[in-house]
């Protein structure tokens, strides 16, 4: 089963985004609880549309469950049709049970959105913390009241979707800057300027402990 929140959409975003109008999900991958949000670039700004939780029970066969996530998951994107997808990368997990079913998780995922014709594009937590905070060491109340902030809902959302929309936000600001980086001497503003930055220097330390 899926919780679902549709927010106001003629609420005004409190985030810039220059370019054409673009829809992305982000999924944050859990076989008990599985977060997702959809964030949609409107008229230049980021509005949020839809986020929620799958959650799977564990009293059943862990095949039944995959089963599960796939089908809710294939629902979602069927509903909004993305253009884009943004997924926490899984990263090493001292906890080798959890890991693994989080890896099981991460493959029905990235099954789901290739029968769809999408790729997923992988952020760690310190970049997607980096992106919406300004800081990779952010934590998860952190994460939710600025996601909040950014996208001008009332209220922070739960912790498994404000995950999933802040991966959302991550690929939005990275593609900015992408798009930036390729026109010499673009100017986005201070805004942009600091959120490049926090990017920038997430990917720094990502090299530099790989």
């Amino acid at each position: 089963m899926f919780e679902s929140a549709d927010p106001d959409p003629t609420r005004p975003a409190r985030v810039q985004a220059p370019g054409p109008s673009r829809v992305v999900l982000g999924v944050d991958p859990g076989l008990t609880r599985c977060g997702w949000g959809v964030v949609a670039r409107e008229d230049g700004a980021l509005v949020p549309v839809a986020d929620g939780t799958i959650t799977t029970p564990t009293d059943v066969d862990t095949g039944e469950r995959l089963c599960r996530l796939h089908d809710a998951l294939d629902e979602i994107v069927t509903r909004h049709r993305p253009d884009s997808v943004a997924m926490e990368q899984v990263l090493f997990n001292r906890n080798v049970r959890t890991g693994m079913t989080t890896g099981q998780a991460c493959g029905v995922a990235l099954l789901c959105l290739a029968r769809h014709g999408l790729a997923a594009n992988s952020y760690t937590p310190t970049q997607v913390k980096s992106a919406v905070t300004g800081w990779g060491s952010a934590d998860k109340d952190q994460v939710r009241v600025a996601v909040a902030r950014l996208l001008g809902m009332d209220r922070p959302p739960p912790a498994d979707a404000a995950d999933a929309l802040a991966l959302a936000l991550c690929h939005f600001t990275t593609e900015r800057h992408t798009g930036a980086t390729r026109a010499a001497g673009a100017e986005t503003g201070a805004a942009g300027t600091r959120f490049r930055a926090a990017v920038d220097a997430a990917l720094a330390r990502e090299r530099r402990t790989g």
